[in-house]
């Protein structure tokens, strides 16, 4: 594997021009110590603690490396940077300050070598970093053989079946992006058929109705995009339009048809009508937002021992680990820790990484521009009933950090007229890595 420096793409293309021989493999130390830091996060839920430590030692070693490149890039990126200070700073009025200030320094960090990796790897690279670590993830849950005690669902190397989902979809989608781009070797496209098939059994196999939903809409999104890249721009234009309307009108025309929509929903899925108490956690969740609308309760300063309306919701729905539960809404459950002020930010970076990627996946298609905009389209459809953004030492929150890095390095140097030859940064330069 290589990577691309935050030098510039010209370096990036004067360095593939030196691998002429199709059959040099070289490692590269910013690709290593990326993939050690991601292999930790992938593997947190077995190895607990010492996932998290691998993460820190191997991304701070990049963080050392090249302080001044680094520092350039963190104030490139000062919304990200400043969401996690805002988490930090929840601590002056968090009920929990020891809690809030390490969670928050524990983001800060999460966001800063986030930063870093993105700004030193090529896209395809993190995106083969990602379909290795979690081929990894996904053979060891498959290997491990461990269900539920009640059956209800397959949990492999996670807590949950939900966790494990979450990261079978993952595997299906940088799968699915790998296959599909032509320019990748026939290794890594044979290999990634293979992760397909395992993604998709072990997704089935935890039985999480959001994590299948989601996962089967992020390939219609993908065949959207596969016709979009085809067309000319003002046809583009008049596509998406008719789109939009077309969606509208069957929202329109579904609504009429809620009560029988719902019961079918539920009766497949095994819900109740609160969707699994998601409209009573909510009503607490907005009272809490009433009390302090601006600021909240401080970064993960809610779910926690002792907080009496926490001991009192883990108690209505029978959570007796006391863990592991929050408000099913990202926004909801963000707007109690952080308050809207930092919700609105956290929303406006999300969105707009979002919108990002998806740009950059119709314009200029690859395995990175097709895996990152179906991974933001999924967390966005899983925004509205579940947290999906921001959680220290999460791979997901890893991906979404590098995401909006990317989508904004896209947007500057791609279609800069000052910067012509960065339009290599999404084209077949990053083709050249092993």
């Amino acid at each position: 594997m290589t990577d691309m420096t935050s030098a510039g793409p010209l370096q990036t293309v004067k360095r593939s021009t030196r691998r002429a021989h199709p059959r040099t493999f070289s490692y590269s130390p910013n690709a290593l110590g990326a993939f050690i830091a991601l292999f930790g996060l992938a593997f947190i839920p077995p190895l607990g603690s010492k996932g998290a430590l691998l993460f820190l030692i191997a991304g701070m070693a990049l963080v050392v490396s090249k302080p001044g490149e680094n520092l350039a890039a963190l104030r490139r990126e000062w919304m990200i940077v400043l969401v996690a200070l805002w988490c930090v700073m929840s601590f002056a009025w968090s009920a929990y300050t020891s809690l809030t200030l390490r969670y928050g320094i524990q983001l800060s960090l999460t966001v800063v070598i986030g930063v870093v990796i993105a700004y030193r790897l090529a896209p395809i690279t993190f995106v083969k970093i990602i379909f290795v670590t979690s081929s990894l993830t996904g053979l060891a849950s498959l290997l491990l053989g461990r269900a539920r005690s009640d059956g209800m669902g397959y949990l492999g190397i996670y807590g949950s079946k939900n966790a494990l989902a979450d990261a079978s979809s993952l595997l299906v989608i940088v799968s699915i992006a790998i296959v599909v781009d032509r320019r990748l070797p026939a290794k890594w496209r044979l290999t990634a058929i293979a992760t397909l098939l395992l993604g998709a059994m072990l997704l089935v196999m935890g039985q999480s109705s959001g994590a299948l939903v989601s996962t089967l809409f992020v390939i219609l999104v993908f065949g959207g995009i596969f016709v979009l890249q085809r067309m000319t721009p003002y046809l583009r234009l008049v596509t998406v339009a008719l789109a939009i309307v077309l969606f509208a009108s069957m929202i329109v025309i579904l609504s009429s048809m809620s009560d029988q929509l719902a019961k079918i929903f539920l009766d497949l899925t095994g819900k109740d009508v609160t969707l699994t108490g998601r409209t009573d956690l909510w009503a607490v969740a907005f009272g809490q937002i009433a009390e302090r609308p601006l600021f909240g309760v401080g970064f993960q300063a809610f779910w926690v021992h002792g907080q009496p309306i926490a001991e009192q919701l883990w108690a209505d729905f029978g959570i007796e680990s006391r863990s592991g539960f929050n408000f099913h809404n990202t926004l909801i459950s963000n707007a109690v820790e952080i308050g809207l002020l930092g919700t609105s930010l956290q929303t406006f970076i999300f969105i707009g990484a979002v919108w990002s990627c998806l740009g950059w996946a119709i314009r200029s298609p690859s395995a990175a521009s097709i895996f990152f905009a179906l991974f933001m389209i999924r967390l966005f459809m899983l925004m509205w009933i579940e947290v999906v953004y921001f959680y220290q030492f999460s791979l997901g929150s890893g991906i979404i950090i590098t995401a909006i890095c990317y989508g904004h390095r896209i947007k500057t140097d791609l279609y800069s007229p000052k910067n012509r030859v960065s339009r290599h940064f999404a084209s077949n330069c990053v083709y050249q890595a092993g």
